[in-house]
């Protein structure tokens, strides 16, 4: 059978979504941290009475990192480990997503 890709193109989804997940606790984290409120509806954190910041303006690139590496990546390798062993299972092909 023919390689879809489709195992793989879910895995990165899914370790996208987790990562996006994890950088946006730690920039909340952040905002309560500096005396901020966060804003659920507006992605914002209030800082003072008037000064608003965007929650992803929070992060710093190496905390960016950090979610990607602690999160996105091993959610990768899981959704892609699990979409390969039911396409065996389901004789789906050799596991080729």
């Amino acid at each position: 059978m023919s390689k879809c890709g489709c195992i793989d193109s879910l895995a990165v989804i899914c370790g996208g979504f987790a990562s996006l997940a994890v950088a946006a606790i730690i920039a909340e984290d952040r905002c309560l941290d500096r005396g901020g409120r966060v804003s659920e509806s507006a992605w914002s954190c209030e800082l003072a009475p008037g000064v608003i910041e965007s929650i992803w303006g929070l992060l710093t690139p190496g905390l960016t990192a950090w979610a990607v590496i602690g999160a996105g990546v091993p959610v990768y390798f899981a959704v892609r480990a699990l979409g390969r062993r039911r396409s065996i299972a389901h004789g789906n092909g050799h596991g080729h997503g």
